[in-house]
């Protein structure tokens, strides 16, 4: 039922070519990055380090907020962890409160020589990652968190990396594997038993800095709890594929006024969306002759672009109105009727950051 009224709620707002323009894109500010990021790093004797700590600085500018106790809430908290046999905390979530905390930290690492022992256990690494994502647990649960690893070999020693995998992502957590090697295998089972989807990355490709800050990006942007997140093509998983945008369908009728005023209330950035699958308010508001979108409190208004169909042809409410024939049409109607209706938000990302 649930995956029925997702999917019915997505169906409702896919956009026309023309709306496309106006659809709100996740955030692309890597400064404003709000995540908590372990790095977890193979330094066994055979572990081909090539560019590992060069790709891990270069997805930080001077200007990201590194730790905790900002006026700013956007901020990344970001461990270390280091395996071969078995692995190391080198830092914790809580040891760097700075961005040049962090290039130290990087710094150190690169001249730290590998370890003498050839024996590499990514259940070791993975495990470490589990205990540090869990110690979290209680704090900043609003932040996403993400778990990066870079190997160039792939073996486990006592425990199925898959499942330690699942139960990071059951946390909701993002896994990211990196390749530093060549060997297709390790590629075939980082990329089907570790990575998240659409995570799996190779060091070979020339380009892991630019996939990395993408991903990232892309994870630290979603939805509140109990809002779904719009996607397009419809049928989407790819998590690349979202927009900046969240919608929540309530379970109540209401006349026009109240279904305002209620999405308004939800969230600073939440305003009346568009449902037009029976009869739904649409955010369509009339003002002084002319047709607007609604918007959330303190922000303009959208005009009605003169290509997104044809206008009502009276001033009042306008609902969604589905036909027997199967089409829709923008209906003018009283404002007292009670309909149900769609709230939309912006959704939590590297320009708006989310408490809940």
């Amino acid at each position: 039922m649930l995956w029925t009224v997702l999917l019915l709620v997505l169906a409702i707002t896919t956009p026309t070519q023309s709306q496309l323009v106006t659809d709100r894109s996740c955030g692309n500010d890597m400064s404003r990055l709000w995540l908590d990021i372990v790095f977890v790093v193979d330094n066994s004797k055979n572990m081909n380090m090539y560019r590992v700590f060069d790709t891990i600085s270069s997805l930080f500018s001077p200007y990201v907020q590194i730790g905790t106790g900002y006026d700013d809430p956007r901020s990344t908290r970001v461990g270390f962890i280091t395996y071969n046999w078995n692995a190391t905390d080198v830092a914790d979530f809580y040891k760097l409160q700075s961005y040049s905390d962090l290039s130290n930290q990087i710094q150190q690492l690169s001249t730290t020589p590998l370890s003498r022992r050839d024996e590499s256990y990514i259940d070791t690494g993975l495990a470490a990652a589990i205990r540090m994502v869990n110690a979290t647990q209680g704090l900043r649960d609003n932040y996403k968190k993400v778990v990066v690893f870079f190997t160039s070999q792939y073996n486990y020693y006592n425990t199925y990396p898959e499942d330690q995998a699942k139960l990071l992502k059951s946390w909701g957590a993002t896994l990211i594997t990196v390749n530093t090697g060549g060997d297709d295998n390790t590629q075939e089972n980082l990329h089907d038993k570790i990575a998240s989807k659409g995570m799996a990355f190779m060091m070979a490709d020339g380009n892991t800095t630019l996939e990395l800050q993408r991903a990232l990006l892309a994870t630290n942007c979603f939805c509140r709890p109990d809002w779904y997140q719009y996607h397009y093509p419809l049928k989407s998983t790819d998590i690349f594929s979202n927009y900046g945008v969240c919608v929540y369908r309530p379970a109540v009728a209401m006349n026009r006024i109240s279904a305002q005023n209620y999405c308004h209330s939800m969230t600073d950035t939440s305003y009346l969306g568009s449902d037009p699958t029976h009869a739904f308010y649409n955010g369509l508001t009339s003002f002084n002759g002319s047709w607007w979108w609604d918007q959330p409190n303190g922000m303009p208004m959208w005009p009605l672009s003169p290509y997104s169909g044809a206008a009502p042809q009276r001033a009042g409410c306008v609902a969604d109105m589905k036909y027997s024939d199967g089409t829709y049409s923008w209906t003018p109607i009283s404002c007292t009727n009670l309909f149900r209706f769609l709230c939309e938000s912006v959704a939590c990302d590297t320009d708006n950051y989310c408490e809940f």
